[in-house]
């Protein structure tokens, strides 16, 4: 009876496990965007791009507004996130791109 309740408690945890690493899996692919974080005492205004490909080629942008000491959020998916803190010239940022991996927290001051 000892060796069927420690098969018992093997598969179980087993099994817990199994359904762990298929959670963790999934959050993983489902990705949560990326945050900006303002810890400067002044306004800050990003423009992103965001998607598949480098920088310049992501195909979709979105200014973003953060005010002094707080948090901004864009949904990016799983896909990284490139911000420029000047206005883009054909989607060529003049003081250059700088990218967050999905799921990141970029501080700005």
């Amino acid at each position: 009876m000892q060796v069927g309740s420690y098969r018992s408690s093997l598969v179980l945890a087993l099994v817990a496990g199994a359904v762990l690493s298929v959670t963790a899996f999934a959050a993983d692919m489902t990705g949560s965007g990326v945050t900006f974080a303002n810890k400067s005492n002044h306004h800050i205004t990003l423009y992103s791009r965001f998607g598949e490909g480098s920088c310049e080629s992501k195909p979709s942008a979105q200014t973003v507004n953060v005010e002094p000491g707080q948090s901004a959020s864009l949904d990016s998916g799983t896909s990284s996130a490139c911000f420029c803190l000047q206005v883009p010239e054909r989607r060529v940022c003049p003081s250059g791109w700088v990218e967050v991996k999905a799921g990141g927290t970029r501080n700005l001051m």
